[in-house]
């Protein structure tokens, strides 16, 4: 049953409506624009459909809310509690969730632009098949996540924790990962382009088949990465880690590996022709 107009008669004229409750209200396709919802519960609320617009929604508890096929735009979600939050095929323009709590919340599909989730927990998230163009996530924490099939453009994910997750399959274009933690991430057939990997920790990584030409990956940690097929022709892996990497049949022509520590690793069928190897430790 909606609740639709019960909710709108509660709210009224007032633009201000900070610590409501309409916790397990049906609200699809509802509109909302300008309205300040700060400190406000709304668990288990259904906005399916809804369009949303300059809403502040900030220190609120939204947990296990739908807002699929939403669309939403400069809408204030930071500090918010989004556990389990439904946002598939939502489209997502300019928001703020600056460390708000989204673990094991589904994004699938979802189009963000825009958005700042910087030091957000979005821990078990299902992001597979979304579409992120010119968000911030730095230094959010994105743990044994699900992300294949992701699409990311023009992005600062430097600092990141994907410890875990899965990205297979991704496409990542013009996008900082700068000291980022990649640890036993699943890269495989990934396609990486005008990528920043300095300093990141890609330590038991899977990149088979992965697409990572002229990126860059200076000082990374690489150990035990799988690397099979990978084509990594001209990039940047100066002073890189590659203790135990297996780089069997990789393309590594023209690449720098000035510098780089390549010890006890797979190099069989690995094409280093034009590589620098200057001072590069293989053994």
């Amino acid at each position: 049953m909606s609740n639709v107009n019960e909710f709108l008669s509660a709210i009224g004229s007032s633009k201000d409506q900070q610590g409501a409750n309409f916790s397990s209200y049906q609200l699809k396709g509802v509109g909302l624009n300008g309205l300040n919802f700060e400190n406000s519960i709304f668990d288990g609320t259904d906005f399916e459909g809804a369009e949303i617009i300059e809403v502040k929604f900030s220190n609120s508890r939204l947990n296990n809310v739908s807002f699929q096929k939403a669309k939403i735009k400069n809408t204030d979600f930071s500090g918010a509690q989004l556990q389990g939050v439904n946002f598939q095929k939502a489209l997502l323009i300019n928001c703020n969730f600056n460390n708000a709590s989204l673990e094991n919340g589904a994004l699938d599909s979802a189009t963000l632009e825009g958005c700042d989730l910087r030091g957000s927990n979005l821990s078990h998230v299902n992001l597979s098949s979304a579409k992120l163009n010119k968000c911030d996530l730095s230094f959010a924490r994105l743990m044994y996540g699900y992300l294949w099939k992701v699409e990311i453009h023009d992005s600062q994910l430097n600092g990141i924790n994907l410890r875990g997750s899965d990205l297979s399959f991704c496409k990542i274009e013009g996008t900082d990962f700068r000291g980022s933690v990649l640890k036993y991430t699943d890269l495989n057939s990934c396609t990486f382009d005008k990528v920043n990997l300095s300093n990141a920790n890609l330590m038991g990584a899977e990149m088979k088949d992965a697409h990572c030409q002229k990126i860059t990956i200076k000082e990374a940690n690489l150990e035990g990465v799988d690397l099979t097929y990978a084509n990594l022709e001209g990039s940047d892996l100066e002073n890189a880690f590659l203790l135990e990497a297996n780089l069997h049949g990789a393309n590594l022509s023209n690449a720098n590996l000035k510098d780089a520590y390549v010890v006890d690793a797979n190099i069989a069928k690995a094409n280093t022709q034009g590589a620098n190897l200057e001072n590069t430790i293989l053994q």
